[in-house]
């Protein structure tokens, strides 16, 4: 067997959907500046445990997906139409000239179109089944933000649609990342939706003891003395990978390229993972063995965040058993506090988030975080955003599920070259 050398994968085109911004400039202004989108819910006539979260506020579905398309589809299907359109539109590509086998699209969700389908269900018994939705059989599910997208830009490619709760869209990114390496396709839209904001999601996710319950909306605040658990949130984020070489054919910008990925997994069931981090810092060390980086050249790292007692625990024993006494040297820091948790969407947008910095040459804050626990010897960006070090080439995104989904992405920045003529 022949074996074929291992494209380059970079990313052209960035779009996102997220609490504190819609559209990449709104996004970057204020996660650079530290300024929050979480927020209270709106009351209901049932008590609900969770009641702030980053929900997006000011979304018009209108703006991006056609009428008789909204009532055929979901919230986290409308986030995801945004993001893709302003991700291409980023990239300035025209899928139309492309080779429709050679573009694929990968797009993570977890909980899917939970909205969509309880209010499909109240109709049936409120009303009869003649008044339910024949959209109901795929609108709520997972697989239907992949599929909306290939009929909308006729994508004959590779296409997938991971679920693994909260690391789903580093996943996403990464099946995107190894296609595109062993030349699957040209072009992949790439990332992950979530749009879980319902009571009744709220009350399930509550009863798994890692959100925040409180009605504190700074209270998001991980490594802190006061870390109380996780704020929801619902989002997109969606990433154009290309094959470099394609890519510099039609002279796209390049934000950054993705040179390594590591998963390992916990197996440890419905619980916080275990608190020596042993396989989360696997997952790390394969992530940088991959991209050739060691510790000493990453400028910056994203973090999971759990916010808990033993899961900011295990994750720093982690960060120890992979970085060593390089640690302390690495500047860190969790975005998502200005938003929340997204879970499918988390990994997406903080890679996003991650690319902006290498863009700009800032580290984003993390915020809340005034009392930062002892225990935890981190340089953690707190508060106010930081220069990126000049010499700085490469970041480390990493991520956690529940269960023990461990994942880390490495990505690093492209020095500019000549356009081929």
């Amino acid at each position: 067997m022949i074996n074929k050398q291992k494209q380059r994968v970079v990313v052209t085109g960035l779009g996102v959907v997220a609490p504190n911004g819609i559209g990449q400039q709104a996004f970057w202004h204020a996660t650079q500046h530290g300024h929050s989108g979480i927020s209270l819910l709106p009351a209901t006539e049932n008590s609900q445990p969770i009641s702030v979260a980053g929900a997006v506020n000011n979304f018009v579905a209108q703006t991006y997906v056609e009428r008789k398309i909204i009532q055929r589809t979901a919230r986290m299907t409308h986030f995801a139409f945004a993001a893709i359109q302003e991700a291409l539109y980023d990239a300035r590509i025209s899928l139309e000239q492309e080779n429709p086998q050679r573009v694929g699209a990968v797009i993570a969700n977890t909980y899917g179109g939970i909205e969509y389908i309880l209010k499909q269900l109240n109709t049936l018994y409120t009303r009869g089944p003649r008044f339910v939705s024949a959209y109901s059989a795929i609108a709520w599910l997972q697989v239907a933000n992949v599929g909306q997208a290939a009929i909308r830009y006729a994508i004959k490619g590779y296409c997938k649609t991971p679920v693994n709760d909260t690391v789903g869209g580093l996943d996403a990114l990464a099946i995107a990342y190894s296609a595109l390496q062993r030349g699957a396709a040209d072009i992949i839209i790439t990332g992950g939706c979530e749009a879980l904001l319902d009571p009744f999601m709220l009350l399930i996710l509550a009863q798994q003891g890692q959100c925040y319950v409180g009605t504190d909306t700074q209270g998001y605040r991980p490594f802190d003395e006061r870390a109380a658990g996780l704020i929801v949130a619902e989002g997109a984020g969606i990433c154009i990978l290309e094959n470099y070489e394609h890519a510099r054919q039609r002279e796209a910008f390049i934000y950054g390229e993705i040179v390594g990925y590591g998963q390992t997994n916990d197996a440890n069931g419905l619980q916080d993972p275990p608190a020596d981090g042993t396989y989360y810092a696997r997952a790390l060390r394969d992530a940088m063995q991959e991209g050739d980086i060691s510790p000493a050249h990453i400028g910056y790292m994203s973090l999971d965040g759990r916010a808990t007692t033993h899961g900011d625990l295990a994750e720093f024993n982690a960060f120890q058993q992979a970085f060593g006494q390089q640690l302390p040297h690495i500047p860190v820091s969790v975005p998502r506090t200005m938003l929340g948790h997204s879970y499918a969407a988390a990994g997406a947008i903080d890679t996003i988030t991650a690319l902006l910095a290498l863009k700009h040459g800032l580290i984003p804050p993390t915020i809340n975080c005034e009392d930062l626990h002892s225990a935890y010897q981190l340089d953690l960006v707190r508060a106010e955003a930081r220069p990126l070090r000049s010499t700085a080439r490469s970041i480390l995104i990493a991520g956690r599920g529940t269960g023990g989904s461990n994942v880390a992405l490495a990505i690093k920045k492209v020095d500019p070259e000549p356009f081929l003529s």
